[in-house]
């Protein structure tokens, strides 16, 4: 769901830059050993988030001068903290710039400004890491002062991960950008509007693989060519695969489909459509119809065994306890049943589809 930018792809660049002149820097400093390791460490990342912001104003100066001005002053102020270490007044000011950072990034994604993208997600983690350590109590201070980062850590720092993944999370689900309008799948690169050419073509491809895959509307007749459920029976519609020519590797072959999409319906299987697969990640198939057969890869989906659950990875590419990330080669369905939310190409079939099949 989440890709890395065109525009903040610097921004890496900028921190990994940063992070071991911060190393050194940290290492030949008169007054290292007089702090503890974690303020070090904290001097460290937030000299990295410094770098990011900094590497990303040219990018933006031009069409974002604000933007570019709050990158200029989160960067200046990063990188003169990371170096500023031993002040008397570090932890304060650290916490507070690294806290207002990261809660006017969610300011900034809630209300459309920027999208959320992997360099935005992965600075911020690096921030509230960065704050942690910050607040961790140490040595030597007030009762007083240990008493409120330890409540700060304890109460503070787990709500504003909360905070910051519910935040990215929704944004990108409720706008997503145009090659993942649909959530958990990746689309295929195409043009916005199909040329004539392109709508012969895929009507041609509707056409064929409707006409082939048609005696497999008696579900026997696919058992007996061989594809098999590839997932529970019980839910509203179920992948039929054939893995003979899943291996086999064909590639938009209406007679040899790798998959069969099937409803479950209380008088049996009901054929929906087709659907062909590519054998490796990241390989799009051949797209004769521009955007109406653009093909779409499944990724960061969690799967959880115990019910058969499937959800979205978050914004920290963590899955529930108990279920494994997977990703699925690109695919292509051609649904033969009348979809009329998403056409004979879409991602899905439209549930109500689904339901007024099991009902008739």
């Amino acid at each position: 769901m989440y890709s890395v930018s065109a525009s903040h792809a610097i921004g890496l660049i900028g921190g990994l830059i940063a992070l071991p002149l911060a190393l050194v820097g940290l290492r030949f400093h008169p007054r290292r050993r007089s702090v503890p390791g974690t303020v070090q460490a904290a001097a460290a990342l937030m000299a990295v988030t410094g770098g990011v912001h900094l590497a990303l104003i040219p990018h933006h100066l031009d069409s974002e001068p604000f933007t570019s001005a709050l990158f200029l002053l989160n960067g200046v102020a990063f990188i003169t903290l990371a170096a500023s270490f031993t002040w008397r007044w570090w932890r304060l000011s650290s916490s507070a710039l690294l806290l207002a950072t990261v809660l006017g990034y969610l300011i900034y994604v809630g209300i459309g400004l920027e999208g959320p993208d992997q360099v935005g997600i992965a600075t911020k983690l690096v921030e509230v890491t960065a704050l942690g350590l910050v607040l961790v109590p140490v040595r030597g201070e007030h009762a007083a002062h240990r008493g409120w980062r330890h409540a700060a850590i304890g109460v503070a720092m787990p709500l504003l991960i909360v905070i910051s993944g519910a935040t990215v999370w929704i944004v990108d689900l409720a706008r997503p950008d145009a090659r993942h309008v649909h959530a958990g799948a990746l689309l295929q690169a195409t043009n916005t509007i199909p040329t004539p050419a392109q709508v012969d073509a895929a009507n041609h491809l509707y056409a064929e693989t409707m006409a082939a895959i048609t005696p497999y509307q008696n579900w026997r007749q696919a058992w007996a060519a061989g594809y098999r459920p590839g997932g529970s029976t019980s839910l509203p519609s179920t992948h039929w695969m054939n893995q003979r020519y899943v291996d086999a590797g064909y590639v938009m072959d209406p007679h040899r489909p790798q998959g069969l999409v099937y409803a479950n319906t209380h008088h049996g299987p009901v054929l929906l459509g087709a659907m062909f697969q590519m054998k490796s990640l990241n390989r799009f198939g051949p797209d004769p119809g521009g955007p109406m057969t653009a093909w779409h890869q499944h990724e960061n989906i969690c799967f959880t065994p115990f019910g058969f659950e499937f959800s979205l990875m978050t914004p920290y590419a963590t899955c529930p306890i108990g279920a494994i990330d997977i990703s699925a080669p690109p695919m292509l369905h051609v649904w033969i049943v009348d979809n009329p939310h998403g056409g004979p190409f879409a991602v899905d079939i439209d549930p109500s589809v689904v339901a007024a099949l099991d009902r008739t």
